[in-house]
């Protein structure tokens, strides 16, 4: 035997959700109502460009840290532009996430518990999603076992899973350390499949529902996923590496016979499927018409009896009331929908269905070009989006200069009306009278007043205090005669006296 590998394009023909334990945090996302879409952003940029009211209002929502709280933020974000990427959401999600904004204080930990939305597996780097290599491994490696278990002998008598696996892969003879590396998948190498050009998510419901028509559903609640819309595509490399010695595994693998294992094993299921879902007149996804194809199912959702071995099924069925049994078949099925609660099923679909082609240089050279459009498209928004980061922060930096200059004249405003008080009470009541008619907020009123009064001052004062008379009524134009009125003409002719002036 010599390795084998081939590059492959996988394609799917129906949603696919490959969980990874993150979901859409409330803090990372708007609804945007007239797009019908989520906007997920980077919350720090988000909170950048909030006003100072906003900012402190959101932080202090957040510092609560309950359950009620996170209702408050999607309160917060409502009707509030962002910037960021799109996931379009099926058509009962917004009415759902308005009667989740709705709800009474005693419902709101329950039902914040359901409106978790579950990401599919992506890539750090671009956020597109992918299709992990150990997905595609699982999935050729059940296809596998079931074409083993199909041959011509009986293995009823073996009820665990784990022991049929051992008994199919020749593994039973075998001690416990040495399983691993006898096993013939450890030849088997999967790359993950990355994604090629702009690869569409989208956010739907996936609901239960019973195989056969039924007066009462499914009792399963709906989940809320993001799922890798049909079409999308996706590139990596499966090797068979052959064994270095006969006895380095229990049994070789050759690749030609586990990519038609998946396509024999998954093609069979697909018919029992379409067969359930007309049925239960849901529409089966079409497979590509397209030669050499192998079919394989990924993912989440993707059935009982798609993960485990024909004949030797033993699938647990929940009966209510915390009953169980088990049978060779499941009796509900999830499929992706728009609705929490459809009212029929002619828009639901079934999950993780796919094939994988060879990829012919024709084909690739195609690949290559979509991603470098992608790829290009892609730096092309990141350059936009550093610029809109560097006038935001460059915005950001002149409002705290602003706010630090403000602070700073209100520091020297505060400071000196500290020295003028420390120095008014220092001073004797006529300095601070003269002081005071040096202020040129002073009012007509009190000057009139000081007038007055004038005669009350001592000698040394009273002269200070009519020069500072006769420099504001200059200021005023009150001094002239031709500008003075009969009672004013009185005035200045009293100063000029004290002062010695003609």
């Amino acid at each position: 035997m010599e390795n084998k590998r081939i590059k492959c394009c996988l394609q799917n023909f129906s949603p696919i959700h490959i969980g990874c334990d993150e979901v859409y945090e409330p803090t990372g996302f708007v609804v945007d109502r007239n797009k019908n879409c989520l906007i997920i952003f980077d919350p720090l940029l988000f909170i950048a460009k909030l006003s100072r009211f906003d900012r402190e209002k959101f932080s202090a929502i957040c510092k609560k840290g309950t359950i009620e709280s996170i209702l408050e933020i999607y309160k917060f974000f409502q009707n509030r532009p962002a910037q960021g990427r799109s996931v379009k959401i099926c058509d009962g999600f917004l009415d759902h996430y308005n009667q989740v904004l709705k709800l009474p204080t005693q419902k709101i930990k329950k039902e914040l518990n359901n409106f978790k939305i579950e990401r599919t597996a992506f890539c750090a780097f671009d956020q597109r999603p992918y299709i992990p290599g150990s997905a595609v491994k699982g999935a050729l490696r059940t296809a596998y076992l079931n074409s083993l278990a199909n041959e011509d002998r009986d293995y009823s008598s073996i009820k665990a899973h784990k022991k049929l696996e051992e008994k199919l892969l020749h593994l039973d003879r075998v001690s416990n350390k040495e399983k691993i590396y006898k096993d013939p998948f450890r030849l088997v190498k999967v790359s993950d499949f990355m994604p090629v050009g702009d690869i569409k998510t989208k956010i739907c419901y996936a609901v239960n529902k019973k195989k056969k028509m039924s007066d009462s559903e499914a009792k399963r609640l709906a989940q809320i996923l993001e799922i890798i819309q049909p079409g999308s595509l996706f590139v990596g490399e499966i090797i068979v590496n052959a064994p270095q010695t006969r006895d380095a595994v229990s049994c070789a693998i050759e690749l030609k016979n586990l990519l038609e294992s998946s396509h024999f094993f998954y093609g069979k299921e697909k018919s029992r499927e379409d067969s359930e879902l007309n049925d239960i007149k849901v529409v089966s996804p079409e497979t590509h018409r397209v030669k050499d194809i192998t079919l394989i199912r990924v993912g989440r959702h993707s059935g009982a009896e798609s993960v485990t071995i024909e004949k030797y099924r033993d699938i647990k069925i929940k009966l209510g009331n915390h009953n169980q049994t088990f049978k060779d078949h499941s009796t509900t099925i999830w499929l992706a929908s728009e609705f929490r609660n459809p009212n029929h099923n002619k828009l639901l679909s079934p999950f993780g269905w796919a094939a994988l082609n060879p990829l012919t240089p024709d084909m690739e050279k195609q690949l290559k070009v979509d991603e470098a459009v992608f790829q290009n498209n892609l730096n092309q928004a990141l350059i936009e989006e550093k610029r809109k980061q560097e006038e935001l922060l460059l915005q950001k930096k002149q409002e705290q200069d602003g706010r630090q200059k403000e602070k700073q004249q209100e520091e020297e405003i505060r400071k000196a009306k500290e020295q003028r008080a420390a120095e008014l009470e220092a001073m004797t009541p006529e300095q601070r009278i003269l002081a005071e008619l040096g202020d040129s907020s002073i009012l007509e009123n009190r000057v009139v007043e000081i007038y007055n009064k004038i005669d009350e001052f001592s000698e040394e004062n009273k002269r200070a205090i009519a020069m500072a008379l006769k420099k504001y009524w200059e200021a005023c134009g009150k001094w002239k005669k031709k500008n003075c009125s009969k009672k004013q003409r009185i005035k200045v002719q009293k100063i000029k006296e004290i002062l010695e002036e003609s």
